[in-house]
């Protein structure tokens, strides 16, 4: 279905047109009316600022793959340099021979369209000319040289000041001469292609998609078979795979574009890009949601789901996620989904429904966290030092919606991070990640009324899980130092955050005891309400400091931590203002 789908898109956008194919071009040799070099080659990227330029795309006339491995044939008006000028490899001499005959095929495919087009001859000539002066040759592959060209990249040639590529008579011809071949050919053997189930003539090998992250500079294979474990009934190459040169074609621009875009929206994470795309348009994918959390989209999209009124664009159509990464020279497919857009939508719905958080300060909740910003919650500077399967498995879990439990490594990310982390211990991103995580276990189900509580949005006083009370006592513990002794440099939770959230009782009464010299210390009417949170906690805990906390329990001692703490927040900045109302009113 995948395939399918693809394809789809494909024709939907118009991509894959059968006689013209999207490639990346990184040099535009320009010439004289005469055939003589105009200066420099010119070299195209498509965006100067990016750390690795792109060549820029553009329509090329489409030859069959099955052609050039026949290793005479050559692509019309743009081609590799190798092929195109003889910018040979000096390290593949057994090469020669064949890139020789492909340049003479180039050059014989221009003196048939000059032939035919009268009104491009004189451009068409030129060009030629220009390819039959051994002295004009060599200086351009000097000059080449000198830019740091490859012979792998594609070139293509402009004369007096038109690029030919974009010639509409010269775009024609080749639409003509691609239809009278095809009428005149003799056909092949058959074989029923993969994608659109049709008995048609297959292709032994495939282009190479773009941008695959992993893969190869030069691109990366879709199908491939190279060792005889892979192949069966005596086919070879993509044959055990087949495809038709139309479908193919289709295949490839549309993945190039979906790359392309998936890119610019920045949903590539540890070497994978996440593609998305719908059977029909929408006005808004629901995947932008994720990448953007926009706040009022967000919010818009949680009243819609509960009214039962569906956002304008979210109509009930086919939605599809792909994840691709690249082995070497071969494309990984690490998940696929394919749902409907309403279902996602309800799925996205959820996702953020459950990161909803209190903010730090205590007042009002958040739920517009972007993805990105929840993987790098998790990390200390790079999401690659995450695992490489984490941001995949959390984002079609999110597009799955509950029936999927997040990923155990991505909670255990989260919590390794909170323990390390001296400088933000209330990071909202990570504190929702954790809760969310939480809210999906296949445990959640299983614990009791006081342990699911503990995944509220904010306080909850009425929970009774032990992990959750010794987060919030631990936050008493550093309000009553501050309050005794001011800030310090090591305080309780740069000491003992780490330890108390993962053996309790071997830290909890050496903290129980300090706390009895803050709290004499400690005084006003503010050191009397953390009295009295404190020994709330402690009669609602007893003597029943876990000896361990697992991975969950250690979430929820995080979130009743960070719960604790927005509290205080959200008192101190109530009492500040009662004071500065009390202040204007005197």
């Amino acid at each position: 279905m995948m395939l399918q789908a693809l394809i789809a898109y494909a024709e939907r956008e118009n991509l894959g047109d059968p006689d013209f194919e999207t490639v990346g071009v990184r040099w535009l040799i320009s010439l004289t009316a005469d055939g003589q070099l105009a200066g420099e080659p010119i070299s195209l990227i498509e965006n100067p600022a990016d750390k690795k330029p792109r060549p820029k795309s553009m329509a090329r006339p489409f030859t069959s793959p099955n052609e050039l491995n026949q290793g005479t044939k050559a692509h019309f008006l743009c081609d590799s340099l190798e092929r195109a000028l003889l910018l040979l490899d000096p390290k593949a001499p057994e090469k020669v021979g064949a890139r020789t005959v492909q340049h003479g095929y180039f050059r014989s495919l221009l003196a048939e369209a000059s032939s035919k087009v009268p009104s491009e001859a004189g451009r068409l000539n030129a060009l030629v000319s220009f390819l039959g002066d051994q002295h004009a040759m060599a200086d351009a592959r000097e000059r080449l040289t000198q830019a740091k060209a490859k012979p792998t990249d594609n070139a293509t040639f402009a004369v007096d000041g038109e690029i030919l590529l974009k010639r509409e008579p010269l775009r024609q011809f080749w639409r003509e001469r691609r239809r009278t071949r095809a009428s005149a050919a003799v056909p092949g053997k058959a074989r029923i292609c993969l994608a659109t189930g049709q008995l048609t003539e297959t292709l032994d090998t495939t282009e190479k998609i773009r941008g695959v992250p992993g893969g190869l500079a030069m691109g990366t294979n879709l199908i491939s078979f190279d060792k005889d474990a892979f192949c069966s009934f005596g086919l070879e190459q993509a044959q055990n795979a087949a495809l038709s040169s139309v479908a193919e074609l289709k295949l490839r621009s549309g993945l190039n574009t979906l790359i392309d875009k998936s890119r610019a929206q920045n949903l590539v994470f540890n070497d994978t890009v996440h593609l998305h795309w719908s059977r029909d348009s929408l006005e808004q994918d629901p995947m932008d949601l994720l990448a953007k959390a926009d706040g009022e989209a967000v919010a818009a999209l949680l009243r819609s789901v509960h009214s039962g009124h569906r956002q304008v664009g979210l109509e009930a159509n086919a939605y599809y996620a792909l994840s691709l990464s690249g082995n070497g020279a071969r494309v990984v497919v690490r998940d696929w989904l394919e749902s409907t857009v309403p279902d996602v939508e309800q799925n996205i719905a959820d996702w953020f429904a459950d990161l909803g958080l209190i903010h730090p300060d205590g007042m009002g909740t958040r739920r517009d966290f972007k993805f990105g910003a929840l993987l790098f919650s998790m990390v200390r500077a790079e999401v690659s030092e995450l695992s490489p399967q984490i941001p995949t498995q959390l984002l079609h879990a999110a597009l799955r919606g509950r029936s999927v439990s997040l990923p155990q490594p991505a909670l255990a990310a989260a919590l390794r991070r909170q323990q390390l982390d001296q400088e933000n211990k209330l990071n909202p991103a990570r504190l929702a990640l954790i809760k969310a995580c939480l809210l999906r276990s296949p445990n959640h189900s299983k614990n009791d009324l006081s342990t699911n509580v503990a995944m509220s949005e904010s306080l909850n006083p009425e929970c009774r899980d032990a992990a959750y009370l010794c987060g919030r006592l631990f936050a008493v513990f550093d309000r009553l130092q501050y309050l005794a002794l001011g800030g310090v440099n090591a305080g309780v939770v740069e000491r003992y955050y780490a330890s108390a959230s993962v053996t309790p009782s071997l830290v909890m009464g050496r903290l129980f005891r300090n706390a009895q010299f803050h709290l004499a210390k400690a005084g006003g009417g503010v050191a009397e309400n953390i009295r009295k949170d404190f020994e709330e906690i402690a009669c609602a805990l007893g003597q029943r400091f876990p000896a361990t906390l697992d991975l969950e329990g250690q979430g929820r001692f995080a979130l009743g931590y960070y719960h604790q703490k927005a509290n205080y927040r959200r008192r101190a900045a109530e009492r500040k203002e009662q004071l500065a109302a009390e202040a204007a009113a005197a």
